[in-house]
C-alpha cells in the first residue's frame, strides 16, 4: 500500500454509550461517588437478571474478581490450581497470592482455549481448582470437565474476561462453573475503564462471598436489617467498584444487545472474507464450534512462526493499522520459568509465536475491514506458498 494512502486504524477504540455523560452527571449531583449507590445496585440488578439464579458482585476489575474467587474457595499453601499457560498474568496471580501451586495446561491444537485432555492428565489429590479461560469469547467445551470437577470435588472457575454475551450448548459464559469472572476493561465488549464482575453460581457460598466483598464485614447483613451492627467476620478486601464506574457501565449495559449484534457482524465479515481465498502463510485458526455463539470479542489469524508474525505486524504498522500479538506463555515467563517442571506446552507456544489479533471494536466499519484485509492479501502475496 502506498505511503500516501497510509491508514489510521487503531487496534481498539472504546465504545461510548449514549447515556454515559447523563448518568455520570447524576452521580456528581448526588455526591455519592463510592460503592453501593444507585448505579452500583442497578448494575448488579442488570446482571442478576442476565445470570438468573446467580449472584453478581461488581468489582474494581476482573483481577479483583479473580482474587475474590481465590479467597472464596479458600485457597491455601500447597493447594494446586490448574490453569492455561496461554492467558493473562491475573489468571495466575490471583491464586499464587494465596499460596497455590500453579499447574499449567496446554492449549488446544486448533484454538488457544485450554485443552481438556491436558487438564485431565494434570489432576492430582491436591487439585483445588481448575481455571478455564474462554479465549476470544469462545466458551470451552465444558461438559466432560464439569463432570470431572463434580466427581472429584474440584472448583471450576471461569476466567470469562473476554466472554460476556457468549454461550455454548445454550449455556451462557458465566453459568458454566462454580464462579465466573468478567472484565469491563476498555478492550472488552462493554467497558467502564476498568471494572469487573464476579458471578457466583453456588448458594452455599453466598454468605461467605458477601463478607469477603465487604472487606470481611457483615455490612450487607446490617444494610438489609438482618444484623443490628456490622463487624469484622472474615478475611476480605475492598473489591467493590465506585459509582462513577457503575454509571458508565450501566450506560453500556443499556446497549449490550446492540453492541453484541454489531460486533458479531464484524466477526462474521472477517470470517467470510478471509475464508473466501487460499493463503500462502495465514492459517485461519479462529473457528466457532457447533452450538456456540460468540460475542465478537477478538478476531485472530495464526502464522507458522515468530518471524512471519513479526513481518506481518510490521507491514500493518507501516501502513497505519495497529494489529497486535497477544499473550506470552506464563510457564516460560521470566518470573516463573525456573520453577516450571512440567512437559512442553507446544500448542500454547505455537499461539504465543504465531497469533495476530486484527483490529476489532464496535465502531469499526466495513470499509476499514476491507482495507485491513487488502493489507493482509498484499503481505501474503509476497510470501512463499506453504509446502
Amino acid at each position: 500500500m502506498e505511503q500516501s494512502t497510509k491508514l489510521n486504524i487503531p487496534f481498539n477504540k472504546r465504545y461510548h454509550a449514549h447515556n454515559e455523560l447523563v448518568y455520570l452527571s447524576e452521580v456528581i449531583k448526588t455526591g455519592h461517588f463510592s460503592s453501593g449507590g444507585v448505579f452500583s445496585k442497578a448494575c448488579e440488578n442488570f446482571f442478576l437478571h442476565y445470570f438468573h439464579d446467580s449472584f453478581p458482585y461488581f468489582t474494581n476489575s476482573c483481577t479483583d474478581a479473580l482474587e475474590m474467587a481465590a479467597i472464596l474457595i479458600d485457597i491455601k499453601e500447597g493447594d494446586e490450581v490448574i490453569l492455561p499457560s496461554y492467558t493473562f498474568v491475573s489468571t495466575a496471580n490471583a491464586f499464587l497470592l494465596r499460596g497455590a501451586k500453579l499447574i499449567f495446561a496446554d492449549s488446544c491444537s486448533d484454538h488457544p482455549n485450554i485443552d481438556i485432555e491436558s487438564v485431565q492428565n494434570l489432576i492430582s489429590p491436591k487439585t483445588k481448582a481448575i481455571v478455564v479461560v474462554h479465549y476470544a469469547g469462545v466458551p470451552i467445551d465444558f461438559t466432560g470437565l464439569k463432570t470431572i470437577c463434580q466427581e472429584r470435588n474440584i472448583f471450576l472457575i471461569e476466567d470469562a474476561a473476554q466472554a460476556l454475551g457468549s454461550s455454548r450448548d445454550e449455556c451462557v459464559a458465566g453459568k458454566i462453573g462454580d464462579i465466573a469472572c468478567f472484565s469491563f476493561h476498555d478492550t472488552k465488549v462493554i467497558s467502564c475503564g476498568e471494572g469487573g464482575l464476579l458471578v457466583l453460581n453456588r448458594l452455599d457460598l453466598k454468605f461467605k462471598a458477601d463478607l469477603i466483598y465487604e472487606k470481611g464485614t457483615n455490612r450487607r447483613e446490617f444494610q438489609s436489617g438482618e444484623a443490628d451492627k456490622y463487624s469484622w467476620k472474615s478475611v476480605g478486601s475492598s473489591f467493590a467498584a465506585s459509582e462513577l464506574q457503575a454509571a458508565v457501565l450501566l450506560a453500556q449495559c443499556d446497549e449490550l444487545h446492540d453492541i453484541l449484534s454489531k460486533r458479531r457482524e464484524l466477526i462474521s465479515f472477517y470470517h467470510q472474507e478471509l475464508n473466501s481465498r487460499n493463503w500462502n502463510q495465514i492459517k485461519l485458526k479462529w473457528s466457532l464450534p457447533e452450538k456456540t455463539r460468540d460475542n465478537g470479542s477478538i478476531y485472530f489469524v495464526v502464522l507458522e512462526n515468530l518471524e512471519l508474525r513479526n513481518s506481518l505486524l510490521k507491514h500493518f504498522i507501516q501502513n497505519g493499522v495497529q494489529a497486535t500479538f497477544h499473550y506470552l506463555c506464563l510457564h516460560q515467563s521470566p518470573f516463573f520459568k525456573e520453577n516450571y517442571i512440567g512437559k512442553s506446552l507446544k500448542n500454547a507456544d505455537y499461539f504465543e509465536k504465531g497469533l495476530v489479533r486484527l483490529p476489532l471494536y464496535t465502531d469499526l466499519n466495513t470499509n476499514d475491514q476491507k482495507l485491513i484485509i487488502e493489507l493482509l492479501k498484499e503481505w501474503d502475496n509476497n510470501q512463499p506458498s506453504q509446502i
